[in-house]
């Protein structure tokens, strides 16, 4: 054995060192990263959830301006100019709103949104105020509900627009990947349950406002509009967390049901019935807009308080992260200081004492041999540890594969390769731990007609072909779920689950019509003969033998109809 030099052994210090040092630098750098990474995600997220506020105000605003809109356009000439001034002074507000909301896009970068808002949802809203303004200015004697209907859809197109941007500011941010995500998707139900809560009320305005019949079209809408808001209704209820539904959401969740589906649809209903019936409307379109559009505000308000909820969410989420950071970092650092002084202090205590001692390690040099021999002794015991484990292993693994194949012959009928008794009686204990899914368990018991009869005429191989030929007929038709089993000499049963009776009745006149098709040939008369059987089919019962008692009934009675028959 080669002799140690005190300059070997702090070189090998040195080198122990920067080792570990160098394992808690690999260590720490991934944990830094990870910390960066979701400190920054959490900003991100923070920035995002404000941004989706600002649009889906913009968006609540804009899906708001068909009210006063539609009260110019029901209004009386005596009212007319007022709501004007009303229109006029609330399309202002919303305008400064857009320009507001396309430079907080733009600053955040979500350029395509701000492209979209400035280019596509002002054109459409241009349109929809032209169309609004265009039927305001028309004479009260020339006005047409299809006109007024008209420019009611096109406000719904610049709805329509606001909605594109609110979709993909969450489609494009960072957010729905954090714990805000769930709120993200609340957010966008809730502003689709504001448009169909205008919609509902908007596809009969035009109608009510002229006193007409309202259109089959508008009244399906106004129809699949409620029936909208009310699963929109409960959607927000379902995917919201149950942790999240403080008393605060709740009781606005309920005040939304209360005054706009409890009481507000209800109106609409009215009206459509009044339409049906041809009776006069019991309210005006500018009544209609009044008393919906307070109904209307609680969408709104449901959809603001989730927004506040979702943005105190993201900040407190923000200030986790930026703390698991600044952790992460001075753990890191204080690992790394003491890492150092482990080392100097191993030096200083440990190593230069050993250093010290090389004169009497060599002094023993004499002995050199037997720790040579003692070490290779160790690593020779731990490689025969190692390969005795690696043996235990495979062992183990023989003996699962061969526990495998044993069961798999227990349960598997030799001649047939269907399973067999043994493997139908562990089905029914799986049945009797849940009797309940014996009411959907559906059996066809079947058994080839005159079998003997072939036994006898041909032999028993020819027997033996006919049983494979018809184990293969069913492996071959029924679902990969379903168990085929040889329950004694030529009797089949093929057990289903979750089937109707209809589906289980068709099945087995299936098999049987498949096995009279198939031949078997016979080389001593150069011939081939036919087989065919005869099935009685059950589905659901209280147990076990009771379904294979109705089912056994019911082969009796298709043999004694003239075999190659199905009873149920």
């Amino acid at each position: 054995m080669a002799k140690l030099h005190s300059e070997q052994i702090s070189r090998r210090l040195f080198i122990s060192m920067i080792i570990i040092i160098g394992s808690l630098i690999f260590i720490s750098v991934p944990l830094i990263v990870s910390s960066y990474q979701s400190y920054k995600k959490a900003e991100h997220a923070l920035i995002e959830i404000s941004v989706l506020r600002n649009v889906a105000e913009l968006t609540n605003n804009i899906s708001r301006e068909r009210a006063p809109a539609n009260k110019v356009m029901s209004s009386t000439p005596a009212d007319q100019a007022r709501h004007l001034e009303e229109l006029k002074q609330y399309r202002l507000q919303v305008d400064q709103q857009i320009q507001d909301t396309i430079r907080v896009l733009k600053r955040e970068g979500f350029n395509h949104q701000a492209f979209y808002l400035s280019d596509q949802l002002q054109a459409s809203l241009r349109q929809g105020r032209d169309a609004v303004d265009a039927y305001a200015a028309t004479p009260t004697h020339l006005r047409r509900s299809e006109q007024l209907d008209q420019a009611i859809q096109k406000m719904f197109n610049a709805w329509d627009s606001s909605q594109y941007v609110l979709k993909h500011v969450m489609l494009d941010s960072v957010g729905k990947d954090t714990a805000v995500s769930t709120y993200y998707s609340v957010i966008f139900i809730l502003s689709d349950l504001r448009d169909q809560a205008g919609r509902v009320a908007s596809n009969v305005f035009a109608a009510v406002t002229f006193g007409e019949k309202i259109p089959e079209e508008n009244l399906a809408n106004s129809l699949q509009n409620q029936r909208q808001a009310y699963y929109l209704w409960d959607l927000v209820h379902t995917i919201l967390p149950e942790a999240h539904k403080v008393p605060e959401y709740t009781v606005l969740h309920n005040q939304l049901k209360a005054e706009f589906l409890d009481q507000g649809i209800p109106i609409i209903k009215q009206l459509i019935e009044q339409s049906l019936r041809g009776e006069p409307y019991s309210l005006t379109g500018t009544q209609l807009t009044e008393v919906m559009v307070d109904k209307f505000s609680t969408v709104v308000d449901l959809q603001t308080y989730v927004l506040d909820y979702s943005l105190a969410l993201a900040k407190k989420d923000h200030f986790k992260a930026q703390q698991k950071l600044i952790l992460t970092l001075v753990v890191t650092l204080i690992s790394l200081m003491a890492a150092i002084f482990t080392m100097v202090y191993a030096r200083s205590k440990v190593f230069i004492p050993l250093i010290q001692a090389r004169k009497q390690i060599l002094a023993l040099s004499a002995y050199d041999d037997e720790v040579s021999a003692l070490i290779n002794n160790k690593n020779s015991d731990s490689v025969s540890l190692f390969e005795a484990i690696q043996k235990l292993k495979q062992r183990l693994v023989q003996r699962d594969n061969l526990e495998f194949q044993l069961r798999n012959i227990a349960n598997t009928d030799a001649l047939t390769g269907v399973s067999n008794r043994l493997a139908l009686e562990e089905y029914l204990k799986f049945l009797e731990q849940k009797p309940e899914k014996l009411t959907k368990t559906g059996l066809i018991i079947m058994d080839v007609d005159k079998f003997k009869h072939v036994n006898d005429t041909f032999g028993h191989v020819v027997g033996d072909q006919a049983l494979k030929l018809i184990a293969k007929t069913l492996k071959a038709n029924v679902r990969s779920s379903d168990l085929v089993v040889r329950f004694g000499g030529d009797e089949f049963l093929v057990v289903i689950d979750n089937i109707e009776f209809t589906e289980a009745l068709y099945l087995a006149d299936k098999l049987r019509c498949q096995i009279v098709k198939d031949e078997i040939y016979i080389p001593e008369i150069n011939d081939y003969i036919k087989i065919s059987i005869s099935a009685g089919v059950a589905v659901g019962a209280a147990s076990w033998s009771s379904l294979l008692e109705k089912a056994d009934k019911h082969l009796f009675r298709a043999k004694a109809r003239g075999r190659n028959a199905v009873e149920g």
